[in-house]
Parts: structure tokens; sequence; C-alpha cells
């Protein structure tokens, strides 16, 4: 009972903290359609021609993400775009 009172209790303080009205930002939607795809690995291409030395494991997630793309297997493709444009954009 003491640790839930605690959590609901830093839960209510931090909530006061923001007492100001938010504005939302866009909101966006994705989904795992081919499109969703392809506009992910248009993302990631652009992110990597901006990088000055983009690693070794972002060529190889791009290249499996768009073979699964081009062969329907969006999910997964998916999966290795977000990673490779995460790893991107957390390099210095």
């Amino acid at each position: 009972m003491t640790l839930a009172g605690l959590w609901l209790g830093a839960g209510l303080a931090s909530a006061g903290a923001d007492e100001g009205p938010r504005e939302p930002g866009p909101m966006q939607v994705t989904s795992d359609t081919p499109e969703y795809c392809w506009q992910l690995a248009a993302e990631v291409a652009e992110a990597r021609r901006a990088a000055p030395s983009p690693p070794p494991r972002v060529r190889v997630l791009t290249s499996e993400g768009q073979r699964m793309c081009g062969n329907g297997m969006v999910r997964g493709g998916i999966l290795r775009l977000r990673r490779a444009l995460l790893l991107l954009r957390s390099e210095p």
C-alpha cells in the first residue's frame, strides 16, 4: 500500500508541474503498409546522405529493410529501417 501511495503521489506531483496548456504536436499516424515502408526507406536514405560516416550496421539494416519491403515482408522491413534511422539519429 505504501508503495502504491508513493507512486500515485509522485504522479500527481509531476502532473501539477505542467500547469500551462500544451499545444499538441502534429499527429503522425504510422502503419504497416508498403507505402510507409518506402517512405521510411526514403527518410533513411536522406539521413545517410547527411551523416558524415554512418556505421556499417546502418547499411546492412537499410539493405535488409528495403529487400523485405520489396518482398512483401513489410513489418520486418519497417523494423529494420526504423532501427537504421535510430542509429543514424544517435550518431554525434
